[in-house]
């Protein structure tokens, strides 16, 4: 085995390894994750005067990112592949600790804010679906 050869297996096991832990995802899923994390991020800085407004809105944020990732969840199990493993399981924990870092700065964002946050979601959404738009397939 030479060593161009060698190295068309190790890419074959690698593509392999990525369509049975990351699947691919139609042409809708992006723009409407991208869009739901643009959401969240937006509605955590609000930042209403009211406590109760303030936790209702960083709620609310945290319902549009738990509907993001319910999304690519039920694509992942139309697709037969249940459980995480891997790099899914990496990027779940990496997600959740980027969740919890908003809800702590969402607790403490003050209306003068409301911009910066709102800028950040923009991009943070528009990143969101760029990452998401290299798994779709035509």
């Amino acid at each position: 085995m030479d060593a161009n050869e060698a190295q068309n297996h190790l890419a074959q096991a690698q593509h392999s390894y990525d369509a049975g832990t990351q699947p691919s995802l139609p042409g809708w899923a992006p723009p409407l994750c991208g869009l739901l994390v643009a959401g969240a991020i937006t509605m955590a800085g609000l930042a209403p005067d009211d406590a109760l407004l303030r936790l209702a809105a960083i709620a609310g944020g945290a319902l549009l990112a738990a509907l993001a990732l319910a999304v690519l969840w039920r694509i992942r199990v139309r697709q037969g592949l249940h459980g995480i493993r891997g790099r899914a399981r990496s990027t779940v924990v990496d997600l959740a600790t980027c969740a919890a870092v908003y809800v702590v700065l969402g607790l403490g964002a003050m209306p003068e804010t409301r911009l910066v946050y709102a800028g950040l979601g923009v991009v943070a959404g528009v990143a969101a679906w760029l990452a998401l738009r290299k798994k779709v397939t035509s």
